[in-house]
């Protein structure tokens, strides 16, 4: 009689294909089971949360257009005092560094010929007045012809204008301060021989001061005598104030700026003359200008950007900008008043990021 093996060959016939089932089935349904549980973890999580940031409002306000310059200062008038003529120095009456009136004799040079000169002519002078005197008695009574007189008379006049000649060659050997002001260091000692092209020593009035600077050829039409500058200098002192006085009828072709001369008092001599001077004064106002603080900009290689807020989240703007101030930059493009801009947390803003303002300034 044969075995039977029919029962068992169909039960494990039917745990083969429940094996198939599973191997085939199992990954589909882990997947979805998977997916549905990332959908519900996004579903949970919710938009990202909004960067805290300060904002600032922006509002139309006047504005100054100041320009900055370096300038130098010189003295009000100056001069390297030289003799005329080529004498030997007899006295010196400059002390250094002193201040002398104008007019002060400060050198003496030798005038020994001149004043022998002079003696020997007034001498001449004095027997041409006598004979002048008598030839005019002898000419009342026609003693003497008018032709006789005259010859007189213009030999008296011949030697007193050898005396103004020789007076004005003794004023050449005085030299005295053309004008009120401080002198220099003496550069000759008594004794000296000089000669025109030797210097004496200098002398300057820096009562008040001349700032000199220049200007872009930009600003040429905007800057007038009478306009108010600020300027400070390296010795530490307290910002100075002086007025423009004059500027060159035309700018320089080389440098295409405009050189501007202002004066500025010193009667404190605390300004010297050869000083740098930084030097800021208002052009013009702007009166609808758009002003931003400095931290809202952003470096780029065309310029400058902002982030501004619109509809609760930050929006890139690329901007033009104009002149700066202390902590402050005039916006010429990119801007309109009533925006809000944004000032911190910059690094971590880009287009359509959530933002919330913490603090406004306007």
């Amino acid at each position: 009689m044969t075995p039977t093996f029919t029962q068992p060959r169909a039960l494990l016939l039917s745990a083969l294909v429940l094996v198939i089932l599973l191997g085939i089935g199992l990954p589909k349904i882990l997947s979805a089971k998977k997916n549905a549980v990332v959908i519900s973890e996004t579903a949970t999580a919710g938009p990202p949360p909004a960067v805290l940031v300060d904002d600032y409002v922006v509002r139309a306000t006047a504005v100054p257009d100041e320009l900055q310059a370096t300038g130098t200062i010189q003295a009000n008038q100056e001069v390297q005092l030289v003799s005329e003529v080529a004498r030997k120095v007899t006295g010196i009456y400059a002390h250094e560094g002193t201040t002398v009136a104008g007019g002060t004799l400060l050198f003496r040079l030798d005038d020994a010929d001149l004043q022998a000169r002079r003696h020997k002519l007034k001498l001449q002078e004095k027997l041409a007045l006598l004979d002048d005197r008598r030839m005019r008695g002898l000419l009342t009574t026609e003693s003497v012809t008018q032709q006789e007189y005259d010859q007189v008379s213009t030999n008296l006049q011949v030697l007193q204008a050898d005396i103004q000649a020789v007076d004005v060659e003794l004023a050449k050997t005085r030299i005295r301060a053309p004008f009120a002001g401080r002198i220099g260091l003496n550069k000759v000692d008594v004794g000296a021989y000089v000669t025109p092209s030797t210097v004496l020593t200098s002398l300057e009035d820096v009562s008040q001061v001349e700032v000199t600077f220049t200007v872009p050829e930009r600003y040429a039409a905007e800057v007038r005598p009478g306009q108010t500058i600020q300027f400070t200098t390296e010795n530490g002192l307290a910002p100075q104030s002086g007025r423009i006085v004059a500027t060159e009828p035309r700018t320089d072709v080389s440098t295409r700026s405009l050189l501007v001369k202002a004066l500025s008092p010193n009667a404190r001599r605390q300004l010297v003359p050869g000083m740098s001077a930084k030097i800021s004064f208002a052009l013009h106002a702007a009166t609808d200008a758009l002003v931003v603080p400095t931290q809202a900009l952003i470096p780029t290689a065309k310029g400058y950007a902002l982030y501004a807020i619109k509809g609760g989240k930050a929006d890139y703007r690329d901007v033009t900008t104009g002149p700066r101030s202390s902590g402050a930059v005039q916006v010429l493009t990119g801007l309109n008043a009533g925006d809000t801009v944004i000032t911190t947390n910059l690094l971590r803003l880009g287009q359509g990021v959530p933002v919330r303002a913490v603090s406004a300034r306007n």
